[in-house]
């Protein structure tokens, strides 16, 4: 460049690509004098101008703006679904008219719902059950705070024995109930502290926490699953105090003619069964067949055929001096658990052969199954002998006039219950409790046990359209399902995400109409 004249910078797009391993340029266009450009504004113009064919560019530049912004995205399936079926099996109406000339400076039922609804999704406390409901976008609730679910725990408790009659009414006819069985089992629930006076207190801790106080909580269920009624006592109550209790209970507050209690062995001994007769209780009850002598010598020796009742189901009825016992049989099962024994046997042979007797007398299972002789441990044949008999066997005591096939179908529905209690309790792992008034403790309870009538209901409804999907996998596909407010332009809109899995089919088959992929929204409703 000669003396004189002046360097100029031109603006140039320019490509980067690569060409036998190294990286080159080209140019692919010279949009001018920068110096020209600056001067008259041009290359912001221009900027603009190309970012309208960038999609990036465009939302961030409008971002920048104000022009648009993502304010929140928050779980909604979760309420949708559940919220539907809530008003299905009618609880909405059944608390409003539980609050008829009575005032409350909050939604109640809106409160009801929603912590029935956190018991379910992500069990816990009051206070994260506050937290919880900040990343859900409960539509039509207002602000809720601690003293409000304290005033809602008291409400529940205060209703419960009628809201349970009022959902009972309604379910039997949704739902066709068979309420001539139900089916009975405990739980108990810790206390940190003392508890509250008159109500907790030291008992048989089924939680393995004999230095805590507790409560012992009862439930009844229909043969089909669903919960009729909880009840609860003091934490040193007999199991066979609360069945004679809520039996009699159950018969007189739902109108049932006949109920014959269908109950684990563990529950009751045999001063309690004569006691259940006494009280003219009819029941169903497994028996402990290893450590029932009756049962392992004369039961199960007894000689006669079994009749089938189903696939895999066979019954024999033996009577032993006026009581009456049903031995079943599985033959599947039977091959299955002879399997499990002969593997059991080859480990515990291999062990004393290679880790001798100590490996064996640590292990409560395996130490039934040997014995000691001349000062050194050895299998026991006999025993081992004696493990065959109750292959595929379970043997049940009853005092109903019911056939040894009905006996034995009723007993098997015992199963579904058994799913049903043990998610009960998996609610109840909101323990200790840390609530110190009586009513906000049965409230608390009674919030578990209306959440569980919602599970039921809702798998049975699945389940009857084909749906097919464990709990964990529903609760996943319908927790994807989330909203998304936006503003564009300075307005607020509601924008929901796309199902994720078997999203739509859970959303289908609980008959939940899917909102609008958008929609503006009323802020004040909000």
């Amino acid at each position: 460049m000669s003396r004189g004249e002046k360097l100029h910078e031109y603006l140039q797009i320019v490509e980067s690509y690569r060409k036998e391993g190294r990286v080159r340029q080209r140019i692919i266009g010279t949009i001018g004098r920068l110096d020209r450009l600056l001067a008259k504004g041009t290359l912001d113009s221009l900027i603009r101008s190309l970012s309208k064919f960038s999609r990036n560019l465009e939302v961030i530049e409008a971002k920048r703006e104000g022009a648009i912004k993502a304010e929140w995205d928050r779980e909604w399936g979760s309420w949708l679904i559940m919220r539907r079926l809530w008003k299905e099996v009618g609880l909405d109406k059944i608390i409003h008219s539980h609050l008829v000339g009575r005032k409350y400076a909050f939604d109640i039922e809106g409160a009801v719902f929603s912590t029935v609804l956190h018991r379910l999704i992500r069990p816990g406390s009051d206070v994260s059950c506050i937290r919880w409901l900040r990343d859900v976008y409960s539509e039509g609730v207002g602000e809720l705070s601690l003293h409000h679910f304290y005033r809602t725990m008291a409400f529940l408790d205060e209703n419960k024995d009628s809201i349970e009659e009022s959902l009972f009414q309604r379910g039997r006819d949704l739902f066709d109930y068979k309420v001539d069985l139900v089916f009975f089992d405990t739980t108990s629930i810790y206390f940190e502290g003392e508890g509250p006076e008159g109500f907790a207190s030291f008992g048989h801790s089924k939680d393995h926490r004999s230095d805590r106080r507790q409560i012992v909580v009862g439930v009844v269920m229909s043969r089909n699953g669903f919960p009729i009624t909880c009840d609860f006592w003091p934490g040193n109550t007999p199991d066979i105090q609360t069945i004679k209790r809520i039996i009699s209970s159950v018969k007189e507050r739902f109108s049932l003619g006949r109920v014959i209690v269908v109950c684990d062995g563990g529950m009751v001994s045999r001063g309690s069964l004569e006691d259940l007769e006494d009280a003219k209780v009819e029941y169903i009850v497994a028996t402990r067949m290893r450590k029932a002598k009756e049962v392992k010598e004369d039961v199960l020796s007894r000689a006669g055929r079994y009749h089938t009742v189903k696939e895999n189901l066979r019954v024999k009825e033996v009577l032993i001096e006026g009581k009456r016992y049903i031995s079943c049989f599985n033959p599947e099962e039977a091959k299955r658990e002879r399997k499990v024994r002969i593997e059991i046997i080859k480990k515990l042979r291999h062990m004393l052969f290679t880790q001798g007797s100590k490996a064996l007398i640590k292990n409560k299972g395996y130490r039934r199954l040997i014995k000691a002789e001349k000062g050194a441990f050895e299998l026991d044949e006999e025993k081992l002998k004696e493990e065959e008999r109750f292959d595929g066997k379970f043997v049940l005591y009853t005092n109903t006039d019911l056939s040894p096939g009905e006996v034995a179908t009723s007993y098997k529905s015992l199963w579904q219950v058994e799913h049903a209690f043990s998610d009960l309790k998996n609610l109840l792992r909101v323990r200790p409790i840390y609530h110190r008034k009586p009513e906000h403790i049965r409230g608390h309870i009674f919030c578990n046990f209306l959440s569980l009538y919602l599970k039921v209901a809702l798998q049975k409804k699945l389940y009857s359209k084909g749906v097919n999907l464990s709990w964990d996998d529903i609760l996943s596909d319908i927790r994807a399902f989330r909203a998304i407010k936006l503003i564009l332009n300075r307005k607020p809109y509601l924008l929901r995400t796309e199902f994720q899995r078997n999203g739509y089919s859970i959303f289908k088959a609980a008959g939940v109409k899917p909102p609008p992929v958008v929609q503006e929204i009323d802020e004040k409703k909000m």
